[in-house]
């Protein structure tokens, strides 16, 4: 019997994805890289995604199933972290699909360049339209320090915090101690400190990943615990950046996304507001945003031990009852 461990563990969370589940577990059973693991974490799903998980991991020794309780995306991929085994962690997220050659090229690109990350572009798949089309910004093909990438990934512009683009060291979880946080935008929150650990980032612009967008998706549906959670995963990169003592080097590109953020977290509460129908405490929402944002921006901040606190959270519909900056 061959206990050899596999190159690459590729995690796969699934809650209630029957309508899409088998396209993806396909792709990963198609992978022309055959020297993985595919660690299934059922995480308590109520449809026929149990059914369809089985019927793969019986033909497919590479496939296993860790059934648990419904426990969210971070709580369920930190599972497959402990579980895996291979040099490398991959995610997938499994409403999604992957080229043929995705574990192929980002390993390749990894072992060549012995980097601790390797990442990749992807295609923004319509799901309502069909319409499949290029992410058009994206870093060019290279190498690059830890410094230079950790500032184009806090940018997010060139690239993008999406834990489901990328090839991971395991070893940067696991002797780092670093699990995604319960919270929405867990990739924001966690991708910098995997950056930051990392000897060296390769990445290859070709798209390599089919990121399926649809009208129920994180970022289509947005609610104010997503607002509040998008704002503190800010606040959670300010606090590790301050952690290890590195602020500094990275405040313009932090101011400067910042003011994208602003902008993004100001419409996400207008178009909730008129969602409600209730404008409403829509100028006291904006308010509290901005004063939770400049908390975090202040240079007088200081870290404290674990997950900051948001200073003020967004509430829709408004509540009078809820604290207001004095700022």
């Amino acid at each position: 019997m061959n206990n050899k461990a596999p190159k690459i563990s590729l995690i796969i969370p699934v809650y209630n994805t029957e309508k899409f589940l088998a396209e993806a577990l396909k792709s990963v059973e198609n992978q022309t890289f055959k020297d993985f693991e595919a660690i299934i974490i059922n995480d308590g799903s109520t449809d026929n995604s149990g059914k369809i998980i089985d019927s793969f991991v019986a033909k497919n020794k590479s496939f296993r199933v860790i059934n648990q309780d419904n426990k969210g995306l971070s709580a369920a991929r930190n599972a497959g972290i402990t579980a895996a085994t291979g040099r490398y962690i991959a995610f997938f997220d499994s409403d999604d699909y992957l080229s043929p050659d995705f574990l192929k090229e980002l390993y390749k690109l990894a072992s060549e360049n012995q980097a601790d990350i390797a990442y990749c572009n992807f295609y923004i798949y319509k799901n309502k339209s069909g319409f499949t089309s290029y992410m058009p910004f994206t870093a060019k093909s290279g190498v690059y320090s830890r410094k230079k990438a950790l500032n184009k990934l806090i940018l997010d512009i060139t690239m993008h915090h999406f834990a489901w683009n990328k090839l991971f060291s395991r070893s940067l979880f696991t002797e780092n101690r670093i699990e995604f946080p319960d919270m929405y935008y867990e990739d924001i929150a966690t991708c910098p400190r995997l950056f930051f650990c990392a000897n060296k980032i390769a990445v290859t612009s070709k798209a390599l990943y089919y990121y399926r967008r649809h009208n129920d998706s994180i970022i289509s549906l947005m609610t104010d615990k997503k607002i509040n959670d998008l704002i503190l995963s800010f606040g959670i990169n300010r606090n590790f950046l301050e952690e290890k003592n590195i602020y500094k080097k990275y405040k313009l590109t932090f101011k400067t996304y910042s003011l994208r953020l602003k902008i993004q977290v100001f419409y996400c509460i207008l178009k909730e507001h008129i969602i409600h129908s209730k404008l409403k405490g829509f100028w006291v929402n904006l308010k509290r945003a901005n004063a939770s944002i400049n908390t975090f921006l202040n240079s007088h901040y200081k870290p404290c031990c674990g997950l900051p606190i948001l200073p003020f959270y967004v509430k829709i519909p408004y509540e009078d009852s809820e604290n207001l900056p004095n700022t």
